[in-house]
């Protein structure tokens, strides 16, 4: 007795087509597995119904049988295709686990990079995009782009962004209370813990800016050589203008401030020189400062911004110096 025969006739046993002489062969062919001790077979129909819907359509039938005055063999038989149906459900589940379990794309694996204090490093992305952070910088980043965006956090610090274009796959930096988004540009996000303020300044092409706790709010879109400015402290983004050489010039060695707050400045000095400033003189900080250095000692730095701005400096230890 082939298994396909068996098949037909469980086939037409669930449509109600079967004699009783096929029922009967039927409960012999289950009743010959049972005493061969063999592990129950799967029964499978040529009928549309998924498993989970004949199975359903069976324990209906099961249940009018066991009504009383209703009891008859069929009752044991539809009983035993109701657990083979069963088992061929389980089988079918199982299968299709396994099956999606072992095609389900792999997550991707994130990576945490980090520069050092004095030190800038340059990170290429999987897509081909470039990416240089600043001294004291972290950003975690996936092996692979999947899904529809390519997503990275900029978790601390600094960072300049030459992004490739790809077409329908946008470009997001998450970055404290700010999401940007591009195709493919250039452009700078600085975001230091001590720092007032979050900036987003745009070298070249077209850059959107969204507040993280507004993602309704429409982008705000900026051009090359504007600036998004987010104090810390408010929920507005104001736009100013930067001149492009003053734009992630940190990452050539160079550093360019534009009517920068001096608070800024000293915690800009403190990460590329690796040292702790002290400021003493009452309402410096909040002073401001245009000026551009290259690669000079920290001492010749000081001596110029101490001649500007009027304050004196001292040397406390090897890692610390005194503003007064």
């Amino acid at each position: 007795m082939t298994q396909e025969y068996i098949r037909q006739l469980a086939g037409k046993f669930v449509s109600g087509t079967a004699s009783e002489e096929e029922k009967k062969i039927l409960h012999d062919w289950y009743d010959q597995m049972a005493s061969d001790e063999q592990p129950p077979e799967t029964v499978f129909t040529n009928n549309p119904e998924t498993a989970d819907e004949i199975k359903k359509r069976m324990l209906s039938g099961l249940k009018a049988m066991q009504q009383p005055g209703n009891r008859n063999p069929d009752w044991i038989l539809l009983k035993r295709l109701v657990n083979w149906t069963t088992a061929a459900a389980a089988l079918i589940i199982a299968g299709f686990l396994f099956w999606t379990n072992s095609h389900k794309p792999a997550s991707p694996e994130m990576h945490l990079v980090q520069a050092p204090l004095g030190k800038t490093l340059k990170v290429h992305l999987p897509d081909g995009s470039s990416v240089w952070l600043n001294a004291g910088s972290s950003m975690r980043y996936p092996d692979h782009f999947a899904g529809k965006t390519r997503e990275v956090v900029l978790k601390e610090g600094q960072a300049f962004f030459d992004i490739v274009h790809l077409s329908g796959k946008p470009f997001v930096v998450h970055a404290k209370k700010l999401d940007i988004t591009v195709l493919g540009t250039s452009f700078d996000v600085k975001a230091y813990k001590n720092d007032r303020h979050i900036k987003v300044s745009v070298k070249t092409g077209k850059v959107g800016v969204t507040l993280r706790d507004k993602p309704e709010s429409p982008a705000l879109l900026l051009l090359p050589a504007e600036q998004a400015v987010l104090p810390e402290k408010t929920a507005k983004i104001q736009v100013a203008e930067i001149s492009k050489p003053a734009i992630a010039s940190w990452k050539d060695n160079r550093l360019v401030f534009e009517d920068e707050l001096l608070s800024e400045v000293f915690n800009v000095l403190e990460r590329k020189y690796r040292k702790h400033i002290i400021i003493e003189k009452e309402n410096l900080s909040t002073e401001k400062i245009s000026f551009t250095l290259d690669n000079q000692p920290i001492t010749d730095v000081l001596k110029v911004m101490s001649f500007s701005k009027k304050f004196n400096y001292s040397q406390l230890n090897d890692s610390t110096i005194v503003i007064r």
